[in-house]
């Protein structure tokens, strides 16, 4: 994407060369007007700074064809912009990620001290914080075999 202010992009756009007025449609509608602006449109569309000059119209330009659209296009793409601004600003705020506890030895040392005491797996799970399934992970990898619980 260009920047707003830098309209150097200018320079190297096709249309330069060709009579400005041909982007500026004097049929209202019908079959006059859409020949109009396929002319205009075959300029724009071997225009190797079309996306710049298309984005500039669409915000700056109320009329004639450029960058290819309209002014309805253009009126369009507006509009829609508008709206997904609109959605974004009404969209809730994305929740922060959850802190993630990268030092786990202190948790899975007390698990495992708790298991060789013959604590309930149970109760390990619900005070230490973590699922029944990562007990008894603890549990297989010591192969604790005395108490435990269930």
């Amino acid at each position: 994407m260009v920047e707003r202010d830098d309209d150097r992009w200018r320079a190297r756009a096709a249309c330069r060369s060709v009579d400005p007025e041909m982007f500026f449609p004097t049929a209202e509608s019908g079959a006059a007007y859409d020949r109009q602006v396929a002319r205009a449109r075959r300029v724009c569309r071997r225009c190797p700074v079309q996306a710049a000059c298309r984005d500039w119209a669409i915000d700056d330009l109320p009329h004639g064809v450029a960058g290819g659209l309209t002014e309805n296009e253009r009126r369009r793409a507006r509009r829609a912009t508008t709206r997904r601004a609109r959605r974004a600003e009404l969209r809730p705020a994305v929740a922060p990620a959850p802190v993630l506890r990268t030092d786990r030895a202190p948790v899975i040392s007390a698990g495992r001290a708790a298991l060789a005491a013959g604590v309930d797996r149970d109760d390990i799970a619900r005070v230490l914080g973590v699922t029944r399934r990562t007990v008894d992970r603890w549990a297989a990898a010591g192969a604790v075999v005395a108490g435990g619980g269930r």
